[in-house]
């Protein structure tokens, strides 16, 4: 089994919280969708959902 330091469980403690925060900047972000996307987006809404697989009909080899 190996050893662990302090020191190396307080590295990566302080490595976790720094990455935590950068997460926390990224979400924080206000966002605006390409208009590309917006388009996607609303010609698949106006698609019948007859035209999509129902989860139960996806079959997985």
């Amino acid at each position: 089994m190996t050893n662990v330091t302090l020191e190396e469980v307080n590295k990566n403690v302080l490595e976790l919280k720094r990455e935590i925060e950068e997460i926390r900047s990224f979400l924080n972000e206000d966002f605006e969708l390409a208009e590309d996307v917006k388009k996607e987006i609303e010609e698949s809404r106006k698609r019948s959902d007859s035209e999509f697989i129902s989860n139960e009909n996806i079959q997985f080899n």
